[in-house]
């Protein structure tokens, strides 16, 4: 079938198109307008796929794109902590998806796959596995958590009004690449990597490769049940295995010390501030701090029977640090202090680059990328 994916130039969208090639699909990016650029084709990864431009506030624009398609997979989202971007957060997650939705049914689609989070079905105080039966309580709940709730109630909604079958996928923390922007998820492990004290929290939980995800969600395309939701998770981990396992990787010491949930808020408040000042992007924020000590574990039975299958919380953690040694995001100071493992450099596939004119002459010199930090013997 031919598919339409927003969010396809993102680290999860991303994944859905290499799976959804890999399937036998015919893909469709839909990407956001550029005032730059006017493209008609898009890299995603390795593959290139066609591109239809359209911003989830422009109906009109959503639909002439997905004019001819079979589905939509809807991966665009803001996926992001703090005051300063909760209405962001609100308006894109909730209205981009009606848009998408009410869009696709007036295209002529009858099947969409919705991502959101496996956050909408709560968290507990002791460490046992969530499953879609449950849901998100009284606990603390950051603006994120509460936009991704509302998304899926629209996303039914909008499917049962419009007789279009909606299929929900809830991703737990998605680790992994290519990314192009740094997401809460990986920003897990490059906190870790940039503490000089090697500091884990009480709770958990549940980590994926974004690979696995691309795949879960064209299973959910292909089998997945109209009107249902589908956690898409991998293993359950402790703060303090995470934190073993991004050690044992990279070659560093530690964890040590456990911080509790004040000394946590504290350092994100003081996290928040600096970057304020620095018109930066925090890597932690209050809001995340305030969910320390609870276990967001859950269960993936349900998409299991379908036919979804993860890695193991090592290779996904692997994956995240293969793409975060190499990227503008981890420092020089800390990249020259890894020593990873040989697991980490086997989670990134080698692209062959094409090959130049010998008597070409390139007009700019390429940039090398940061080389890999090696492991003592």
């Amino acid at each position: 079938m031919k598919v339409a994916v927003t969010g396809a130039t993102g680290m999860v969208g991303g994944q859905v198109v290499a799976a959804a090639l890999a399937a036998g699909h015919e893909v469709l990016a839909i990407a956001r307008p550029d005032p730059e650029h006017r493209r008609t084709q898009v890299k995603v990864g390795v593959h290139t796929v066609p591109v239809a431009t359209a911003a989830l506030t422009d109906p009109p624009a959503l639909r002439a794109a997905m004019q001819g398609c079979d589905a939509v997979v809807h991966c665009a989202a803001v996926y992001a902590f703090g005051a300063a971007r909760a209405a962001e957060v609100d308006q894109v997650n909730t209205d981009g998806t009606r848009a998408v939705l009410e869009a696709a049914a007036a295209a002529g689609i009858a099947r969409a796959v919705v991502t959101s989070s496996s956050v909408t079905r709560g968290s507990s105080l002791l460490p046992r596995a969530r499953s879609e039966r449950d849901h998100l309580g009284s606990e603390p709940a950051p603006a994120y958590y509460a936009s991704k709730v509302a998304q899926e109630e629209i996303a039914l909604e909008t499917g049962r009004r419009l007789d279009l079958e909606v299929v929900l996928a809830l991703p737990t923390v998605v680790l992994g690449g290519p990314f192009t922007r740094l997401a809460p998820s990986n920003a897990i492990v490059l906190r870790y990597l940039l503490d000089p004290t090697r500091s884990t929290f009480p709770g958990g939980c549940n980590v994926v490769d974004a690979r696995d995800v691309g795949a879960g969600h064209v299973c959910l395309l292909e089998r997945g049940v109209a009107g249902e939701r589908y956690l898409l998770g991998g293993e359950d981990v402790s703060w303090r295995m995470l934190h073993s396992l991004v050690s044992d990787l990279a070659g560093l010491p530690g964890p040590f010390a456990e911080m509790d949930a004040g000394s946590a808020w504290a350092v994100s408040a003081a996290t928040e501030w600096w970057a304020q000042l620095r018109d930066a992007t925090p890597l932690t924020t209050r809001e995340e701090a305030s969910t320390v000590g609870r276990f967001y574990w859950y269960t993936s039975t349900k998409a299991q029977g379908l036919g979804y299958a993860a890695r193991p919380a090592r290779a996904s953690v692997a994956a995240s640090l293969a793409w975060l040694a190499v990227s503008p995001d981890l420092p020089r100071w800390a990249r020259e202090g890894l020593r990873l493992h040989p697991e980490v450099r086997a989670a990134r596939d080698l692209v062959a680059a094409p090959l130049t004119d010998p008597g070409e002459v390139s007009p700019r010199p390429r940039r090398s990328p940061p080389a890999w930090p090696r492991r003592r013997r």
